[in-house]
């Protein structure tokens, strides 16, 4: 499905979707809790709606109803083939679950999923006493436990999914543990799946992201738990009041531990104007500037700081690109293909991405099927010279599936 976007100002409130991290975390505890739980204001996109099927895959009984999942847990797998999606969140956090189980499942998933790394995994899982293969480091990947816990190191370097996965399941492991993680990227994760564990009295002893204690045998408690608002779907329309109008942005929380909260601080530096009131954060554009921001632990924020940087006049630079090879694309190449294909300057410079604020013209953006991707060709699209299409629009629903109707709202103009 393609979109077409015309030169739009943007002025008006949106409400930032549910997050989709923290839903796919609380599923995941409900699953291992004996009992009822309640998951309020979850997300719905398709990553999340995978992590519900591997929750019912492995003995989950969930019930929707608006605005809530009723989640009653009990880990009792019953089948050996669990679906992921293209989440790779799902496959690294419910591997290490899954391999609790003494019978063989197998995680598998589709289109850029295939193409994610996760042999990270096997030496460690085999190490805590699960047999454990990928296929040369790709999923699918097969495991029979139980996992039994003990002492084990980690390379946290590509990615901190395995180790929220890992934190989430040692608890219900035969021994304690201890999880030693080297090089841990996206810390603020694994900091929301210990806030997760401990809203269903979990305990995780964190001895600065290197060690991990876990005592093993510990009981999930059934729990309600509130889903914040996404800094990383909502980063997009904050971009979108710096560039093209005035955006507000409800349902956020200022001292949320997701990552990409730290939108405001690349916004403060470009010379965008901020507001704060009671959850809602308002952005309008003053005097663009060029500036540089190290997104190593928040490399979803790249998309949506490309086309920021791409409006601000002078060079600006945005570190941490290693981190973004294995995501939906690669993603750095993708995002320096595209905004170059709408007229701006872009160059990957080792670790970095040079980007010299220039115009938007008219012209065709490809996402990969991307996601994030789509949507920064969106924003970018609020001030072209011309019409902009997003050819596959419909990847957004990976995370964000109300985007378009949400850019709608605030006057974009969208053609389909």
């Amino acid at each position: 499905m393609k979109k077409s976007i015309t030169p739009s100002r943007v002025e008006g409130r949106v409400q930032a979707p549910p997050s989709k991290s923290m839903t796919q975390r609380a599923i995941a505890a409900a699953l291992l809790a004996e009992g009822r739980s309640e998951v309020r204001n979850p997300s719905s996109c398709e990553d999340a709606q995978a992590a519900s099927r591997i929750a019912e895959g492995l003995g989950a009984e969930v019930t929707r109803r608006p605005g809530v999942l009723s989640i009653k847990g009990g880990f009792q797998p019953a089948t050996g083939e669990l679906d992921c999606g293209e989440s790779g969140l799902c496959l690294r956090l419910f591997s290490p679950i899954a391999a609790l189980a003494a019978s063989p499942i197998r995680l598998d998933g589709r289109g850029s999923l295939k193409g994610r790394p996760v042999g990270m995994m096997e030496t460690p899982l085999t190490e805590l006493g699960v047999r454990c293969s990928t296929v040369n480091g790709f999923p699918p990947v097969s495991v029979e436990g139980p996992l039994r816990g003990g002492e084990v190191e980690v390379d946290g370097s590509i990615s901190s999914q395995f180790v929220s996965g890992l934190l989430m399941a040692l608890p219900r492991a035969r021994n304690s543990s201890i999880l030693k993680v080297r090089g841990l990227t996206s810390r603020a994760y694994v900091d929301l799946t210990i806030n997760v564990l401990k809203t269903f009295g979990v305990r995780v002893s964190n001895d600065r992201h290197e060690r991990f204690d876990v005592e093993g045998q510990q009981s999930y408690s059934p729990s309600v738990i509130a889903v914040e608002g996404d800094w990383s779907g909502a980063a997009f329309f904050l971009v979108a009041g710096a560039i093209a109008g005035c955006v507000e942005v409800t349902d956020l929380e200022l001292q949320s531990l997701q990552p990409d909260r730290r939108i405001l601080e690349a916004l403060a530096a470009s010379g965008a104007r901020l507001g704060f009131d009671s959850g809602i954060v308002r952005v309008e554009g003053g005097h663009l500037r060029a500036f540089s921001f190290d997104a190593s632990d928040s490399p979803d924020l790249f998309p949506p700081l490309a086309v920021l940087a791409s409006r601000c006049p002078g060079t600006s630079r945005l570190s941490g690109v290693r981190r973004l090879r294995f995501k939906e694309s690669d993603r750095a190449s993708v995002l320096a293909k595209e905004l170059a294909g709408l007229g701006i300057d872009i160059r990957i410079d080792g670790d970095g991405l040079d980007i010299r604020g220039g115009d938007f013209a008219g012209g065709t953006v490809d996402p990969h099927r991307d996601h994030r991707i789509a949507m920064a060709g969106a924003i970018a699209a609020l001030t072209a010279e011309a019409q902009v299409e997003i050819r596959d629009s419909e990847c957004v629903s990976k995370s964000y599936p109300d985007f378009f109707e949400d850019l709608k709202k605030i006057g974009a103009k969208i053609h389909e």
